[in-house]
Order: C-alpha cells, then structure tokens, then sequence
C-alpha cells in the first residue's frame, strides 16, 4: 500500500495585495488559517485565497513482508515513479531498501567506521586521526577554536581554550553532514580544490581514499545503498612522487663511515649514563633542584672523561643501515624485529605482519647476521629506539657524510635495484620473493634493470645448446655449401664434394627458350 501526501508550503494571498502573501509551512496548518481569517476580516471587500505548492511530496510503503519506507521527492511524477520500482522490485524479490541512506550523513558513517573498522586495520590509528579531522572540519570546529584563542591573545595576552592540533583547518567539507544521497561529486571537487592550496596532491588523494573506503564499507556491508555512489566522478589530483634515488658514487662508503661516528658517540654516552648511575642516587638524597642539578653536572663531566676511555664501541646505526640495504626491509618492519624471530642458521627473519597486512620472512646474508651479532641484547627488539631519535639521528648522518636528498626508504629501493642489477633474480617473481611486495606492477619500475641479466642468461643457454650439440662456438655452414647456395643456382651446378649438403630433393629451374 503507497499514499502519497503533499508537504508542501501553504501560501495565503489577497487579491490586488501581493505585499500581504504569506508562506507557512506544513506543519503550520492552524497559523496559516488564523492568518486567512485575519485577512478576511481586516479586507472584506478582497478575496483571500489558500493555496498549497507541489514541491514536496512524501511517499509512504506499507507492503505485508517488507519494512515500512518514507521518502520524499520534490515533484508527483517522481513520487508516481519511485512507488513503481519499489512495487516492482518487491513483487520480483529485488529490492533494495534505498530510504535508509536518506537518513544517515557522511560525518555519521565517518565515526562508525572508526569504532567498528579501524581497530582491525593496519595503520588504523593514522586513519583514526585523518578521519576525525575531516568530520570535525566539517563544523569548523578547529577554525573556531582559532578565533577564539585570537580573541584570547588580544584581551587576556595569551592563550587560553588549547588548539588541539597542528594543522590547517580543512574548508568545503559541510557537504559531510548532508543526506548520503545528496553528496554529489561536486561537493567532493570544491574541497579538493581548496584542500590543494595548503598541501601535496598525494595528501589529497589519501584523504579520498579513506573516504571511498568509508562509502564501500557504507554500501556492501552496513546497507546503505545509492544509486549513484558519491565518489562516481570524481577527478583525482594527478600527481608522481615515485622516487629513484640511488646512491651513487662513494656515498655508501661515506653513509657508513658517518653512521660508525654517530655510533662512536652514542656508546660514548650509553657508557657515560651507565657510569652515573650512583650520582643520580645521590643527586637524589638533595633537598633543592639546584643541587640536584649542580650535583649531576658535575658527574657528567667526569663520566664523560672516563667514559672516554671505557666505552665499547656498538656497531647500531651502521647495522641499521646495512640491515635496510641489505634485507630490503622498511623503516617499520626493521624497527619491530624481535631477536627471537631471527633464525642465524636458517639466514632468515620473520615478520608477522607488513605493510600489505601479510606475514614476511626477510633473507639476511652471512655477513649482516655477524654485524647484528655484535649489538647487545638489552632489549626483545634487534633496534630498540623510537621513530623520532631515529630520524634524528639519520639527519645528522646524512649531513656528516654530504649527502642530500636521500631517505631512510631509498635503501630499500637501493637493495631491491642492485639484486635487480645482479643476475641472480632473473623474473619478477623471484624478485618479489626478496622484496615482499604483494603486488607484481609494484615491481614495474624494477624490471628495466633486468633485461641484460636475462641476456647474459640466454647467452649462458645457447653455449650450453651447442656444447651439447658438439659445436664450439657459433653453428656455421661448410664452405662448400655457402658457394653452392650463392652460384645462383644454375642449371649446370659444380660437382659437389662428398661431404656437401644432400641437394638430391632439389629441382632445378629452366630457363624459358628465347626466340
């Protein structure tokens, strides 16, 4: 059963006064008929007309079977419409309950997500903290913080409510808390636009992935379905931030020979900690800051001195860089290696989880298990430092040895070219054995440095064909049949040699008779 009910605005007009027309609401019946009475009796002479507009109908199903659907149009044919498929798909056992998207906002299904999706999703906490920004963006809520602690520095002289993130705020994005279905591809493009002027196209673009992944969680699994997605349409920025660095000339000696001095200093100071140790306790037992303060400084400068001559020198940054170079491995995966999943007899370590989600087992050469034998096992993990110290630490490494332009993941890129370059990987598959990557067009950019150990390889093949042939070298024709074959075949052909080609199946071609 279908009614359709018009909701749309009542007007109240009088005739020869258009300055007194009015608009109610649907809602607002009995206002309406108090006005048309006030109007009658202040213009008796006018006619007074009520009238309602047909801009918006609803439409309400009620099928034995299927839930109750309400859903509003903007005109009768689409309503007329809407109640057909909807009777058609029910009768056929095809229908989709399209109302219920009606009723949800972007900004609403942006919050599911975090609480049901992210927890189980590898880098979920980053999607967490992009996804809360964009809803709260949405009602410019970091900008209004912003006003507001500019009116705090202007009448108090600081700064009073906390800003809550170091970002700009994102503008365009009140489309999030509009009707699912409303969303339209163009509302998607203006905050595109604008997101652009502040950051990377490639920022941009993750952004839009988060959302798609939102919307297709939103309409395969949670039953909110459109009839067009959101995102259908939409023009991505372009972009290439693929990198190629290499390194090149001696910049490999020089990266190690930087990462042994940044290593020297950092068991110069490891050792300096450890040996003030009991000043600290001491410093401890003081009854003011400043001789606390006064107490340590004075230990640290004699530990240092002894510790000059103490120290035992720990190879971790320069077995951090040959570990990259040498396993392919990125920053993350090095940095939760356990000592316990490294097998030195096998030559292999595992990892339970990477970048695409899947399980991983590193191959380590003989020699960089020597160097990882030589860190102390202080810690479950192989390089126990944080994110942070970490980068640091590569910064001054780099500007130690005169290097520019060159990342902590370029070494993956370095490792997985040179065993690319060395012959020994001749297809993408066992290419990607060593790289870990799940999908092969990511090793695309690998394969031009493939083809000439593919060719040595054909080489190598077609020496051993005609060693087995019995041939040395390039397989030749005998003398004899090479001037056979360029006589031009004439009628009256050289005797040949016993040893010549059998030309016995050959039929030899007359001349035609010249008159």
């Amino acid at each position: 059963m279908a009614t359709v009910q018009n909701r749309s605005p009542y007007v109240i007009s009088v005739a020869r006064r258009p300055e007194l027309t009015r608009k109610f609401s649907f809602s607002q019946l009995k206002a309406a008929k108090a006005y048309m009475q006030e109007m009658k009796i202040q213009h008796p002479k006018c006619k007074v007309d009520v009238s309602q507009e047909e801009s918006h109908f609803q439409v309400r199903l009620r099928n034995k079977g299927h839930r109750e659907q309400t859903k509003s149009f903007e005109s009768l044919t689409e309503a007329d419409q809407f109640i057909k498929e909807m009777d058609s798909q029910q009768s056929r056992g095809l229908f989709r309950d399209y109302t219920a998207a009606y009723g949800i906002t972007t900004a609403q299904l942006i919050q599911r997500y975090i609480e049901e999706e992210c927890a189980g999703l590898k880098g979920g906490a980053n999607y967490t903290i992009i996804l809360k920004a964009l809803a709260a963006d949405s009602t410019n809520e970091l900008r209004k913080r912003i006003d507001i602690r500019k009116r705090e520095l202007k009448e108090f002289g600081r700064f009073i409510t906390p800003l809550g993130a170091n970002r700009h705020p994102m503008g365009s994005l009140e489309w999030l808390n509009k009707p699912l279905p409303e969303v339209t591809p163009v509302d998607i493009e203006t905050f595109v636009r604008d997101r652009l002027e502040f950051v990377v196209p490639s920022t941009v673009d993750r952004q839009l992935d988060l959302l798609q992944a939102v919307y297709k969680v939103a309409t395969s699994t949670w039953g909110y379905y459109l009839d067009r997605p959101p995102m259908q349409g939409v023009r991505r920025p372009k972009y290439f931030n693929e990198r190629d660095r290499r390194l090149k000339g001696d910049e490999e000696v020089r990266l190690l020979d930087a990462a042994r001095r940044e290593d020297q200093l950092r068991s110069i100071e490891l050792r300096t900690q450890e040996l003030m140790a009991h000043a600290r306790t001491v410093a401890a037992t003081q009854s003011s800051t400043y001789a606390q303060k006064t107490t340590i400084k004075e230990a640290y400068d004699e530990a240092r001195a002894a510790a000059l001559g103490s120290y035992k020198h720990v190879p971790f940054f320069e077995a951090f860089v040959m570990y990259l170079l040498g396993t392919a491995a990125r920053r993350g995966e090095a940095l939760a290696q356990f000592w316990d999943r490294i097998d030195f007899e096998a030559q292999t370590a595992y990892l339970p989880t990477s970048k695409n989600g899947r399980p991983r087992v590193l191959a380590v050469r003989r020699d960089l298990l020597e160097l990882l034998g030589q860190l102390p096992r202080t810690s479950d993990l192989v390089f126990d430092i944080g994110v942070k110290e970490l980068c640091n630490a590569w910064n001054r490494i780099c500007e130690d040895a005169g290097i520019e332009d060159l990342h902590m993941h370029d070494l993956r890129h370095e490792g997985i070219s040179r065993a690319a370059e060395s012959g020994l990987f001749p297809t993408v598959l066992d290419l990607q054995a060593y790289s870990g990557h799940r999908d092969l067009r990511s090793l695309s950019r690998y394969t031009h440095l493939m083809p000439s150990a593919i060719a040595k390889r054909l080489d190598q093949a077609e020496e051993n064909r005609l060693e087995a042939m019995g041939h040395k070298g390039r397989l030749r024709l005998k003398q004899s049949a090479m001037m056979f074959l360029g006589s031009g075949m004439e009628s009256s052909a050289p005797a040949q040699p016993s040893d010549a080609p059998d030309t016995s199946n050959v039929i030899p071609m007359r001349r035609p008779n010249v008159a």
